[in-house]
């Protein structure tokens, strides 16, 4: 029998939950592992490392037991300084996480290249995995993109994440996974979609989807099973499902349902 994937809940999913807020939801519902973004990307979003709040995320991690999957995320942008990223990568490998998730935001390739592999480097000394995240409102938009930018670093801990909303929204289909090089399918960002909108769509209408109007997986048109199938057995799994339809309910409440949706996709 093959090894079930690991289940981790995606920061994204309960964002406005906070990182101490994310392992409780994670916990209570029954999930392993969890992501947390401990890295600010929104003016909402909490700085973690070097602040008390990082104890209290210490804490609660030794205390649930839980894995740390992913920590997000961390754009690579034109003026970002790799070394300023030390104490937060100290931290996200104190607590034991695998990878980093890392979004691109510069269009030059070349400098977006020396700035990955400088990333890539300093990861390795906290023997975190670098993980490109394409999506069609950025500035590596598709699944080929991304490849190319990893195995151009030639650096062993840089791979993909691939996040099935984006794939999907990007035109990518199971096939196109099954082309790449297996080693690189690290993470998967599980989730599920409406039928693709017709019509030119704007960057904010697509951001908007990603952030709030995801479908919970089983829920939605994107043909899961085969999409799976395409990935390495035992690839983990993390549940990124932000939908502002479960808006109302508490963190915990929303993992749970998050959590029950996902087993049963699995399942069919």
């Amino acid at each position: 029998m093959a090894p079930q994937p690991l289940l981790s809940l995606a920061a994204l999913t309960i964002l406005d939950a906070g990182p101490a807020g994310q392992i409780r939801a994670a916990a209570a519902a029954g999930f392993k592992s969890v992501g947390l973004r401990l890295h600010p990307l929104l003016a909402s979003d909490p700085v973690v490392a070097g602040t008390p709040l990082a104890d209290e995320v210490r804490k609660l991690m030794r205390e649930t037991g839980l894995q740390l999957l992913e920590v997000g995320v961390f754009p690579i942008k034109p003026d970002l300084q790799v070394e300023s990223l030390r104490p937060v990568l100290a931290l996200s490998a104190e607590l034991g996480a695998r990878f980093i998730v890392c979004p691109v935001e510069d269009g030059d390739e070349t400098h977006r290249l020396t700035t990955l592999r400088a990333l890539c480097d300093l990861c390795t000394t906290f023997h975190l995995g670098v993980l490109v995240e394409f999506n069609p409102y950025s500035a590596c938009r598709s699944l080929a993109e991304a490849r190319t930018l990893v195995l151009a670093t030639e650096r062993p801990n840089a791979a993909l994440v691939i996040d099935l909303l984006h794939l999907s929204r990007s035109g990518g289909r199971a096939g196109d996974l099954r082309a790449v090089e297996p080693h690189l399918l690290q993470l998967v960002h599980y989730c599920d979609a409406a039928p693709m909108p017709e019509g030119v769509r704007s960057i904010e209408d697509l951001r908007t989807e990603s952030r709030t109007a995801r479908r919970l997986p089983g829920e939605g048109v994107l043909p899961l099973k085969d999409l799976l199938a395409a990935f390495p057995v035992g690839t983990p799994i993390s549940v990124e499902a932000p939908s502002k339809t479960l808006a109302g309910l508490s963190a915990e409440e929303r993992a749970k349902k998050v959590l029950e949706a996902t087993v049963s996709s699995l399942r069919a």
